[in-house]
């Protein structure tokens, strides 16, 4: 009996290290997942497709960000795609709508990094702050 309640508390304590070491290896906003390149693109797409009814200075606020901390990137660009453009949801490509994002990331002052962000990563990158003029 004690060996199965040692072996248990092992085990346990496997699961919690293992989930604590998941946790800090989290993949984040703030990790550098989006290219300037790839911004570059956003910003041009911004422009032909977002500038009719937004200006980019809406999004970059910080607080726009705050209501997506904790959530995926892959949830943000799903609502993006799913409402956007107003008159047309899901006219561009899904990989103009990435673009576009991370062209926003950029506006909140989150660092560009050397990958680009893509479609099949979104579901394991988290957002969070600090966004806005306090993320640089």
């Amino acid at each position: 009996m004690k060996r199965m309640t040692l072996c248990l508390g092992l085990v346990g304590l496997l699961a919690m290290a293992w989930s604590i070491s998941a946790q800090e290896e989290a993949t984040t906003v703030q990790s550098g997942v989006f290219s300037e390149e790839q911004a570059g693109r956003g910003e041009q797409l911004f422009g032909e497709a977002c500038l009719v009814c937004h200006q980019p200075e809406e999004f970059a606020t910080g607080g726009y960000m705050d209501g997506w901390s904790g959530m995926s990137v892959n949830d943000f660009v799903e609502f993006v795609r799913s409402t956007m453009p107003e008159d047309n949801p899901g006219r561009l490509k899904r990989e103009e709508y990435i673009d576009i994002i991370a062209f926003v990331f950029q506006q909140n002052g989150l660092p560009a990094g050397e990958t680009e962000m893509e479609r099949a990563g979104l579901k394991d990158i988290q957002i969070e702050g600090p966004f806005g003029e306090s993320a640089q």
